[in-house]
């Protein structure tokens, strides 16, 4: 509260008194003076002094109410504004009552001193603001704005007014009359850095992001350091989707304000967007250690979890988020992304049903929604879900690239082809669509189209958390490799690095020296590769290299299509003496042995697709033939099933996938879904007979009943999405000539 007020001295008296009075007014005046350069004890010295020869001048009490108020005693700071008021009742002291009030907390009675205020000022100016502010606290927007046009016809460049009156403006959603009014305030102090900042938030909220970045950046430079301008050109810049920029925004002001608990998230937001999630998760626990029940960071958490694949922890957090705000439309929906990574497809459909429930205009619930059905094979409802989606957000890619993922899992090529295209006329760098497009064409065998779109993969954002930044550069084919050495690493997928090491020496009769870094599990298994000249575990040092390759893109950098895919009849090899040891443990030979795997990695998504339940393979069990089970891990709901079937478990024997192959070797023949154990059979060259969903992998490609890349498969197909039944009645169709 500062000091404004400046009252005439008294007039009109004489002799002794009169003498008194200037004396009085001279020591007021003095201390007034102090009091407004911020001396406030050499001011309470003067005030003091007046009193002690006037008790009860309203002035000096009143002043020094206001000091006292100033010095943080509130209590004495009212009981002389009081005793001054019951003197005299002036329009300042009541305004300045009623600002104390409202500062301690009491906005009726503060509302009370100011109307009691301009009843015997109407036009006071400060009193008519100080109402104006107060009732933005309540919200009564309306009430607040006319306290401020009438400030405005007494004084119409009063800062404080103008300022305040836009917040109220905008409030109102009158944006465009908000925007005028700062750009007044501006003309009355073009370095308001308040009216600049307000004038930003304004922009932003006409979607004006360019324009509301300049405001604020005005703002920060004309007061530099303060947390909240810091913070909102944090946001501006995320809109504009200059993230780096952003974070460095949120940084700045978390370090003018550690505490600053809504910079904390939207950094975490934006270091989520930027691929860098184990950060944005130490954000939010930050936040979380301020406050435990903070929504917005458990609700970030749950986001940043989510990308780190750490699943149930994250649907743990989305749950303490809802339990605290169960309305949150966003949060549900991320829920619901979980339990769909968690293949709980009913439970997160409910999710995107509970969101919708509470705005069925939320386009992006109706599409995931859809890709929930998607899963669950229900096609005509996905359909029915993602038309939703495009009839309320036409102009989103990810919209368009649901319903090319759907269509294309329909079989219908040429409108998925179409969606595909419409989602990247829109956003034409959307990594998403590019290989979901590509993996459309390989699956049709379109190579040359497929393998060019299949590198966008290595800009997608989920596959950014695994790629390492090289400052070698990357081959890509064309570039001689003569006495050069190339560093050949593997991405996450073991089903890529066991199909695709076929490459590996061709990349050495180019005349390169090739370093092959592959899974630890792997390891041991590529040692002897053809043209490998040295293999490594990732994670174990790398030597030196003049240039990289990723595995997948070798295929690409051969430009291979259907006819030149290199086939060798086997190009790994198990260890022949395991594979005896393998022989002589499983016994004496009277029947087929047959290996069999019936799931892929829990941890990917189309695991639920591509994956049996072991249940569903009792029809082959009363064959004449010695089961040998391939899988590892075992689940554990599957064990007591083993225990009442004739496939005899070798798990706890196989270490790493050189055990698998020595085991392979023993066998006749490996039956297996879609999995590592199926690319490894057919890269020995081993008879395998795979079981696949409909739709398949993009790499079985649609109708064959044989597989290009490996010449030793044969190839058994669900006919309808979800039908196994069908496909295992097929291999036992086929079994049993063999077994006779």
């Amino acid at each position: 509260m500062t000091v404004e007020h400046r009252h005439d001295a008294y007039a009109g008296a004489s002799g002794h008194d009169a003498r008194g009075q200037w004396q009085s007014a001279a020591i007021l005046s003095r201390a007034q003076q102090w009091h407004g350069a911020g001396r406030f004890d050499d001011a309470a010295r003067e005030y003091l002094a007046v009193l002690a020869n006037e008790p009860d001048h309203p002035q000096a009490l009143h002043l020094y109410g206001v000091l006292q108020f100033q010095r943080g005693a509130a209590d004495h700071a009212e009981a002389l504004l009081r005793q001054s008021i019951a003197i005299e009742p002036d329009a300042h002291a009541l305004s300045d009552l009623g600002a104390i009030a409202g500062e301690r907390g009491r906005i009726d009675e503060a509302l009370d001193h100011f109307a009691a205020a301009l009843r015997a000022a109407p036009d006071d100016v400060q009193t008519l603001v100080r109402r104006g502010n107060t009732l933005i606290g309540l919200r009564r927007y309306d009430d607040a704005l006319a306290s401020f046009d009438r400030a405005l016809a007494v004084s119409p460049l009063v800062l404080d007014a103008l300022c305040n009156r836009g917040g109220a403006l905008r409030a109102l959603g009158r944006l465009d009359d908000a925007l005028d009014t700062y750009d007044r305030a501006l003309m009355v102090d073009p370095h308001s850095f308040e009216s600049w900042f307000n004038r930003g938030l304004v922009l932003r909220e006409l979607r004006r992001a360019a324009d509301a970045l300049h405001c604020f950046n005005r703002a920060n430079a004309i007061r530099p350091g303060i947390a909240a301008i810091m913070a909102e050109r944090g946001r501006t810049l995320a809109g504009l989707d200059r993230l780096n920029e952003a974070l460095a925004a949120f940084n700045e002001a978390i370090a003018a304000d550690p505490e600053r608990l809504d910079a904390l998230c939207d950094s975490a937001a934006v270091l989520e967007r930027l691929g860098r999630a184990d950060e944005a998760l130490a954000r939010c626990e930050r936040v979380l250690a301020f406050d435990p029940d903070h929504v917005r960071a458990l609700a970030s958490r749950g986001n940043a979890l989510l990308q780190l694949e750490r699943h149930d922890e994250a649907l743990d957090s989305y749950d303490r988020a809802l339990a605290l705000d169960p309305r949150s439309i966003d949060t549900l929906c991320n829920r619901g992304a979980t339990l769909r990574e968690l293949k709980r497809f009913d439970a997160a459909l409910a999710s995107y049903d509970a969101a919708l429930a509470l705005d069925a205009r939320f386009a992006e619930a109706w599409t995931n929604r859809g890709s929930v059905l998607q899963d669950l094979n229900r096609y005509d409802d996905a359909i029915a879900s993602l038309d939703r989606a495009l009839a309320l957000r036409p102009d989103q890619a990810t919209q368009w690239l649901a319903r090319g993922n759907l269509l294309a899992d329909m079989g219908q090529v040429d409108v998925a082809l179409a969606a595909y295209d419409h989602a990247l006329a829109l956003q034409p760098d959307f990594a998403g669509a590019h290989c979901a497009r590509a993996a459309l064409h390989l699956t049709e065998g379109d190579f040359a189209r497929g393998w060019h779109g299949y590198e966008w993969r290595l800009r997608d954002a989920r596959f950014a958390r695994h790629a390492r930044p090289f400052t070698q550069p990357a081959w890509r084919g064309d570039e001689p490799l003569d006495g050069k050495t190339i560093l050949i690493h593997a991405e996450p997928g073991l089903d890529d690095t066991l199909q695709f090491c076929r490459y590996v020496p061709l990349v050495a009769a180019r005349g390169a020296r090739v370093v092959l870094e592959v899974q630890p599990t792997l390891r041991s298994m590529m040692a002897p590769l053809a043209g490998a000249a040295h293999v490594i575990a990732r994670g174990e040092p790398l030597p030196a290299f003049d240039c990289h390759v990723p595995l997948p893109s070798l295929p690409h950098a051969f430009r291979t299509n259907v006819d030149t895919i290199p086939r060798p009849a086997a190009y790994l090899h198990a260890d022949p003496q395991r594979t005896r040891q393998w022989d002589t443990l499983l016994g004496e030979r009277r029947r087929l042995r047959i290996g069999l795997a019936w799931a892929g990695h829990s941890v990917q998504r189309n695991d639920a697709g591509r994956s049996i339940d072991f249940a569903r393979l009792a029809p082959l069990f009363d064959l004449d033939v010695d089961w040998i089970g391939l899988q590892k891990p075992v689940h554990e709901h599957n064990e007591a099933l083993l225990a009442d079937t004739p496939v005899r478990r070798v798990d706890d024997e196989l270490g790493d996938f050189a055990d698998t192959a020595a085991l392979i070797g023993a066998l006749d023949l490996v039956i297996a879904a879609d999995s590592a154990v199926a690319h490894l059979a057919g890269a020995l060259g081993a008879q395998v007979w795979v079981l696949l969903p409909d739709p398949p992998a993009w790499r079985w490609m649609r109708t064959r009943g044989d597989s290009p890349w490996y010449p030793s498969a044969r190839l058994f197909r669900q006919p309808a999405p979800g039908n196994w039944a069908d496909a295992i009645g097929a291999v036992r169709a086929a079994l049993e000539p063999m077994t006779r």
